[in-house]
């Protein structure tokens, strides 16, 4: 009996760590709307608050293959040492002509709308974390670690984690679209490729497999109880 009360807590332990991992994967991706990049904006904001008529995109990507070194840094004759820099990233401000907040802005897309569902299907795998976590000491108690509800709630994690992954990319795909038009004879290019988040897919992937591991598992378990 104590060998299967340790084999229970360590399994217990590995899927706490488990959850945690995904935990800080998640505030990581979504740790671009809070500190200074929040400051920022919100600072952004308190600027604007003039009647202008202004649109900000963030974090645009920028072309480098087309772009060079051109941005004097530093320059010192007494160390001999000069530096130059180029932006991978360009934040936009689009100033709109008087008048045309009620009509249609060439910067208005779904970006937003996709950006807040990211939001949400992150909040609701946090919902889910919780729940599972809560749930494990009824398993336990019930030698029941790898119940079916926990892993059906594993799955979604995985599948809201790719979800989320790909609606973040559209939103900045959908900006990056809507801006370049506007870089043609700039020193800039705006980088129009899909930027898929290959971490957090691949991530969603694993927790997918895992979840079917746990399944495999949970039935192997139910067969062995059946033949004794």
């Amino acid at each position: 009996m104590k060998s299967k009360k340790t084999i229970l807590r360590r399994i217990t332990t590995l899927y706490v760590v488990f959850f945690v991992v995904i935990a800080f994967g998640i505030v990581r991706t979504v740790s671009r709307f809070s500190g200074e990049d929040f400051n920022t904006g919100r600072n952004d904001a308190r600027r604007m608050a003039d009647g202008r008529n202004v649109e900000l995109m963030y974090d645009l990507r920028v072309a480098t293959s087309t772009t060079g070194f051109d941005l004097p840094i530093y320059r010192n004759a007494a160390d001999s040492v000069t530096m130059y820099a180029r932006p991978s990233l360009l934040d936009l401000e689009a100033v709109m002509p008087a008048g045309s907040s009620s009509g249609p802005s060439p910067f208005n897309s779904y970006s937003i709308v996709y950006g807040l569902l990211a939001m949400m299907t992150y909040a609701a795998i946090f919902v889910i974390l919780f729940v599972i976590i809560g749930s494990l000491r009824k398993s336990i108690r019930n030698d029941d670690v790898f119940r079916k509800s926990n892993i059906a709630l594993t799955r979604a994690i995985g599948i809201l984690l790719i979800a989320a992954s790909l609606l973040f990319s559209l939103m900045s795909w959908l900006e990056a679209r809507a801006a370049a038009p506007y870089f043609a004879g700039s020193p800039y290019a705006i980088n129009t490729a899909f930027p898929f988040n290959f971490g957090e897919i691949i991530m969603g992937v694993l927790i997918f497999i895992i979840a079917e591991i746990f399944s495999i598992s949970s039935t192997l378990s139910e067969e062995q109880k059946l033949t004794i």
